[in-house]
C-alpha cells in the first residue's frame, strides 16, 4: 500500500481508530486489563475511542496494551510511517523518516 492509498483510506485520527478497533477486536470488544467483555463505549468527553470496563471499572482504548499506547504521534503518521518501512527498497533512516512525516529524529528513531 502506498501513501496516497494510507492516507486517503485513513484521512483523520477517527478513521484509523475505527480501524484499529475492527482488526484489533472486530465485533468483539473487550478489556485489555481483565479481559471482560462487559465493556460498553464512553459518550461523553471529547476523546474519541474510549471505552469503559464494567468488570474492572477501568477505562481504555484500542491502544492500550499496544506499541501505540500513550503516542503523542498521530495514528495517520504512524500508519504512514509503517507503510515507508515496509516499502523501502533497502532501508530507510530514521532522518530521512522525520523528514518525510516532519517529526523529531528521535521521535522517528523510536517509531522505527
Amino acid at each position: 500500500m502506498n501513501l496516497l492509498n494510507i492516507f486517503t483510506r485513513y484521512p483523520d485520527q477517527e478513521a484509523c481508530i475505527e480501524h484499529f478497533e475492527g482488526v484489533r477486536w472486530g465485533d468483539d470488544p473487550h478489556c485489555p486489563h481483565c479481559g471482560s467483555t462487559h465493556v460498553a463505549r464512553k459518550s461523553e468527553g471529547r476523546k474519541i475511542g474510549r471505552w469503559n470496563c464494567h468488570g474492572c471499572k477501568s477505562s481504555f482504548n484500542v491502544l492500550s496494551g499496544t506499541i501505540f499506547e500513550k503516542t503523542r504521534v498521530p495514528l495517520q503518521k504512524w500508519f504512514m510511517a509503517i507503510g515507508l518501512i515496509v516499502n523501502a527498497k533497502k532501508s530507510l533512516s530514521s532522518c530521512q523518516l522525520a523528514r518525510d512525516l516532519d517529526l523529531t529524529q528521535p521521535t522517528a528513531w523510536y517509531m522505527q
